[in-house]
């Protein structure tokens, strides 16, 4: 299996400002689904693994006793306590990574990764989670993606855009390589090898000037990387989307979010299989 990535300190400090503008939101029906899949109880606690801006732990503090959002980059737990301020009361947010998984955080009934798994090492993260999740708890993986197939004019263009500019990133090269093992095969070889997935697809009004931060939330597209390059993409990005908005700004795209949720073979529902489909990351 290919090593985990090297992440460059530093290398979302840019990026934190855009992320909870530009990135698709998690549907909220997926998060109740998962919610009530785990069996979720005011008694339980939850772990927000790489939380990033702190979407999830924000969404799932009604469902929960207590939470801990744990990230490395400062300026994501910044934006991500900032989010839950007066809202999230029960969320703790600290500063942390996947390496610093130990005992002394105690237990959770379920832990949650949003676009941040395929940052660590895979295999270390399950074995340390093994140890810190209760006997009937899970680890869930949350994804959103644009959904290719959708008549949306703009959308391919938009894509080929940022595959343009940032198909050179050494990280996202690695995970396009040969040897690159998808997170469901990485989970099935865990302790965690009781597959679920759930997937909500919404169609949705985007803003331009969301778009535009979609791009900039990408680390593989920030300033540090490509330099006076940025400023070109996002004159491109906002020559093609203002050909195709509404005179106020708008258009439509179609958002899958989606959970991969995995338990313990021992802990999976009755009649719950595991299911080989395609993985969206």
């Amino acid at each position: 299996m290919i090593a985990p990535a090297s992440l460059i300190p530093g290398r979302f400090k840019d990026t934190a400002a855009h992320y909870l503008m530009g990135r698709p939101a998690y549907s909220p029906q997926l998060i109740r689904r998962v919610a009530q899949s785990c069996e979720l109880r005011d008694s339980h606690r939850l772990l927000d693994l790489g939380c990033g801006p702190g979407q999830l732990s924000l969404a799932f503090s009604s469902w929960v006793g207590a939470g801990l959002a744990l990230d490395p980059e400062a300026e994501m737990l910044r934006v991500a306590a900032a989010l839950g301020a007066g809202i999230a009361p029960n969320i703790a947010y600290r500063s942390g990574a996947s390496y610093d998984l130990s005992h002394a955080l105690g237990q959770f009934r379920l832990v949650v990764i949003g676009r941040a798994f395929h940052w660590m090492d895979r295999a270390d993260t399950l074995a340390r989670l093994d140890t810190l999740i209760e006997p009937h708890g899970a680890v869930a993986l949350f994804s959103t993606s644009l959904v290719v197939d959708a008549p949306i004019a703009w959308l391919a263009p938009y894509r080929a855009l940022l595959d343009e500019y940032s198909s050179d990133d050494p990280a996202r090269l690695q995970r396009k390589a040969d040897g690159w093992e998808s997170h469901d095969v990485v989970l099935a070889k865990s302790a965690f090898s009781a597959l679920e997935r759930i997937a909500v697809i919404e169609t949705r009004r985007v803003s331009v000037e969301a778009l535009r931060a979609r791009a900039l939330s990408m680390s593989s597209l920030s300033r540090a990387r490509l330099g006076a390059r940025l400023d070109e993409l996002l004159a491109r990005i906002d020559r093609l989307l203002d050909a195709h908005a509404t005179a106020d700004g708008w258009l439509d795209e179609r958002i899958e979010s989606v959970a991969l949720i995995a338990r313990r073979p021992l802990a999976a529902p009755l009649g719950n299989a595991a299911r080989t489909v395609p993985e969206t990351n």
